[in-house]
Parts: structure tokens; sequence; C-alpha cells
């Protein structure tokens, strides 16, 4: 569960609050073409190149048609997409810029959050009472195989 739909959940803000704080997050977003400028990947002129043929094609996003054109492969957009995610603003901290949560109401509620998920991931490591039974026929069924093969 993201932070927000937490939130959400909890009744802490409203859905109305949670979509205008993602809009944010999202208009905030460095655009793929600019980060390809930031890291050497693309020059200009192939900026405006893959700005142009996405225009014949607006439905494609611009890595696509950087990709299409040769100007980039697969592996750079990952990269870019990343750095893309790494600067986007925190839901929790957009939150706080729009008066939403205070700055101690956003710590309270993302430590909690986070006590909520380590037991949720403690809760799914405890072993099942099928695993093991399963594990034990699976093994004897490989020494079978083993004696029946010499």
């Amino acid at each position: 569960m993201h932070f927000g739909l937490y939130l959400k959940q909890r009744g802490i803000v409203t859905s109305e609050q949670l979509v205008a704080a993602i809009e944010t997050q999202l208009k905030t977003l460095t655009r793929i073409g600019q980060l390809a400028l930031e890291e050497g990947l693309l020059s200009p002129r192939d900026v405006f190149d893959v700005l142009r043929s996405q225009s014949e094609s607006p439905h494609k996003r611009f890595g696509e048609v950087a990709i299409e054109l040769g100007l980039m492969t697969r592996d750079e957009l990952l990269k870019l997409l990343v750095i893309q995610a790494d600067r986007r603003p925190q839901i929790a901290d957009v939150l706080v810029h729009q008066g939403v949560l205070t700055e101690e109401r956003k710590r309270r509620e993302l430590a909690e959050f986070r006590d909520l998920r380590a037991k949720q991931r403690a809760a799914s490591l405890i072993q099942s009472k099928i695993s093991p039974a399963l594990w034990q026929r699976g093994n004897a069924a490989s020494a079978n195989d083993v004696n029946t093969a010499v």
C-alpha cells in the first residue's frame, strides 16, 4: 500500500486532497527530454527531432520515440526513468506544502505507516504449515530418483 492510500483509508486526507497531491507530483516531474540533455544522452537537436516526430504521433511517449529513432536505448531510457522517479517529490511533502498535513503529523504518520509495513512483511515471512511437507516430499522424490537411477 502506498502512503497516500494509507492516509486516505485512515481518514486523514480526503480523496480530493490525495488526487490534488498526486496531480502536483505529476506536474513537477522532470521531463525525460530534459533529463536526457542533463545526462548527455541527447543533444538539443536530438530532443527537437524527437519532439517533432512525437507531434506526428501524440499517443507515443518521448522515450518510445527516441528509441524508435535510434537516439536512445531501452537501458538509457530506464536509467532516465529511475532518475525521474528519484526526483519526484514525496506525496507526504506535497501534502505538507499544500497545508493538508503539518510537518509533525507527517513524521508521526510516516512512522506509523513504516511500522505497519514492517509488521506486514514480518507476517508474510512466517512459514506455511504446508510448505515444509511439500519441500520434504520433493526432496524424498529426488532421493528416490537418484536411487532408482543407480
